[in-house]
C-alpha cells in the first residue's frame, strides 16, 4: 500500500519537471546549438598482483585444495568517452568501459575473469542532464542509462579512490538493487544543490528506474525501483555545481567538509523477490585539509515466500596527503598512506539458505582490509600505488559450493577460499 501511494506521487513530480522543460518558448530556450563544449574522457588502471593462499573447493572429497601462488598482470579498468555541454544548461555524457583484461580467475581480486583474447567493451554511462534554471543549481532533471543515486561508494568514480580497489560493498548493493555488478539501469530522476546558509548545503535526488534483467526483475512480475538520497554538507559543499556522481574523497586540500547522507530504495514484487526489495543506509565524508575519511552502511532486505532475507554491507576508508614536491615544482606531489575496511554481512544459518536461493542473492560473511601508499605525480590525474589486501570470511553451515559471498565463490571456478594479494597499480585519468 505504501509503495502504491509513493509511485504516483514520484511520477507526478518527475513529469512536472519535464513539462516545465518542454513548455519553454523559443525565446527562453536555454540551449544554443552553436555553442558546444566537447571534452574527451580517457582513463586506465593497470595492475600487477601477487596472490597467496587461494584454495579451490572439491565437492567429491568435501575439501579445499591449495592452488599455486601467482603473479598476474591485467588492465583492471579502462574508461573512454566524451562529455558535451550545449549552451549553459544541457549536459550529455557517454562513457564506455573495458574491465578485467587479463585477469586470472584464481588471483585475489574479487570480480570477473579475463575479458577474453579479444576484449569486449560495454556502455557504462549514457545520459542527458538538464538545468531547469540558468541562475540556480536547485533543480536538474537527468535521465538515461546510469547507476541509481544510492551510496557514496557506488556514486563515486573508481579511478579516484584511495584504496587499490573500490570497496566491493558497492557490488553487493548494486546486485541487490539492479541485479548486476556494474549497477547500470534505465531511469530518470530529479536532483539539485541548495545552500541553507553560508556553511550548510544540501544535495537531494529522487527518481525511478527499471532494472530489467534476470538478476532482480526478470520474470512475469516486474516493479519500478524508487530511489532517493539526501546529503547534508557542513562547511564547504562537496562541489559547487550539481552533477551526476560524486567527487573523490581526496580533495588534495581544497575542501573542509563534513557530509552525511541518507539513502533509501524500494521496489515492489519482482521475479527475484516476489514480495519486494528495500534498502536503507547512510554514508558520510570528512575533509580536513589533506586528511579524508569516508564510509557507509546499508541494510538490505529481500522478501519472498521464505523468511525475509536480510543482509548488510559497509565500508570505511581514510587517507592523508604528505607533500613531497621537489623544490620549485609547478605541480605538487603527494604520498598518500591509505587504509580501507569493507564487509558483507549475510546469513550463515542453513535454515535461511532456502531464502538465499529463492531471492537469488548471497549468503556468508566477508571482511576485507586494504593498506597501501599512493604516490600522486599529478594529483587527480597520474598516480602509482603499492597495496596489500587481506581477505577473510565465514559461511557457518552453508554449503561450500553454494550461492555465497565473494570470499567463497568465483565465476568459472565455483567454491573457493580467496587468497590475500599484494599489488602495484598505475592510474592515468584524463
Amino acid at each position: 500500500m505504501k509503495q502504491d501511494l509513493i509511485r504516483p506521487f514520484l511520477l507526478f513530480f518527475l513529469f512536472s519537471g519535464l513539462s516545465v522543460l518542454t513548455a519553454q518558448t523559443e525565446k527562453d530556450s536555454p540551449t544554443s546549438f552553436k555553442n558546444w563544449e566537447i571534452k574527451p574522457i580517457l582513463g586506465v588502471q593497470l595492475w600487477s598482483t601477487y596472490t597467496m593462499g587461494h584454495q579451490d573447493y572439491v565437492p567429491e572429497s568435501d575439501t579445499y585444495v591449495d592452488a599455486s601462488d601467482r603473479l598476474n598482470f591485467l588492465v583492471r579498468r579502462m574508461r573512454f568517452g566524451s562529455t558535451a555541454k550545449i549552451g549553459d544548461r544541457l549536459f550529455l555524457k557517454f562513457l564506455g568501459a573495458a574491465d578485467w583484461i587479463g585477469e586470472d580467475q584464481r588471483s585475489g581480486p574479487p570480480g570477473g575473469v579475463n575479458n577474453g583474447a579479444f576484449p569486449n567493451a560495454q556502455i557504462w554511462d549514457i545520459f542527458a542532464q538538464y538545468k531547469l534554471s540558468p541562475k540556480s543549481e536547485a533543480l536538474y532533471v537527468i535521465g538515461g542509462y546510469l547507476r541509481p543515486p544510492v551510496g557514496r561508494e557506488s556514486m563515486s568514480g573508481a579511478l579516484g579512490t584511495s584504496s587499490m580497489e573500490k570497496g566491493f560493498n558497492q557490488w553487493y548493493m548494486r546486485q541487490h538493487l539492479t541485479g548486476t555488478g556494474p549497477g547500470g539501469a534505465g531511469g530518470v530522476y530529479l536532483g539539485g544543490l541548495s545552500s541553507l546558509s553560508e556553511k550548510i548545503h544540501v544535495d537531494y535526488r529522487a527518481g525511478v528506474f527499471n532494472p530489467q534483467n534476470n538478476g532482480i526483475t526478470g520474470g512475469r512480475t516486474s516493479s519500478s525501483l524508487l530511489v532517493s538520497r539526501l546529503n547534508f554538507m557542513f562547511g564547504d559543499p562537496e562541489k559547487e555545481t550539481w552533477t551526476y556522481g560524486l567527487p573523490a574523497a581526496n580533495s588534495f586540500g581544497k575542501r573542509r567538509t563534513v557530509a552525511l547522507a541518507l539513502n533509501l530504495a524500494n521496489e515492489g514484487p519482482t521475479g527475484a523477490a516476489p514480495e519486494g526489495t528495500s534498502l536503507l543506509g547512510v554514508d558520510g565524508l570528512i575533509n580536513l585539509g589533506h586528511f579524508h575519511l569516508e564510509g557507509e552502511y546499508h541494510r538490505m532486505i529481500r522478501k519472498s515466500s521464505e523468511p525475509d532475507l536480510e543482509s548488510a554491507t559497509w565500508m570505511i576508508r581514510t587517507g592523508v596527503n604528505i607533500d613531497v614536491s621537489p623544490a620549485g615544482a609547478d605541480v605538487p606531489r603527494y604520498l598518500e598512506p591509505s587504509l580501507m575496511f569493507y564487509g558483507f554481512d549475510g546469513t550463515t544459518d542453513i535454515e535461511d539458505y532456502p531464502a538465499v536461493l529463492a531471492t537469488n542473492y548471497f549468503g556468508g560473511r566477508e571482511t576485507i582490509i586494504n593498506a597501501g601508499v599512493n604516490y600522486h605525480l599529478v594529483p587527480g590525474k597520474v598516480r602509482i600505488g603499492l597495496h596489500y589486501t587481506a581477505i577473510s570470511g565465514d559461511r557457518g553451515d552453508l554449503p561450500a559450493d553454494g550461492q555465497l559471498s565473494h570470499y567463497f565463490s568465483q565465476p568459472g571456478v565455483g567454491g573457493i577460499q580467496r587468497g590475500d594479494y599484494a599489488g602495484f597499480e598505475l592510474i592515468l585519468n584524463y
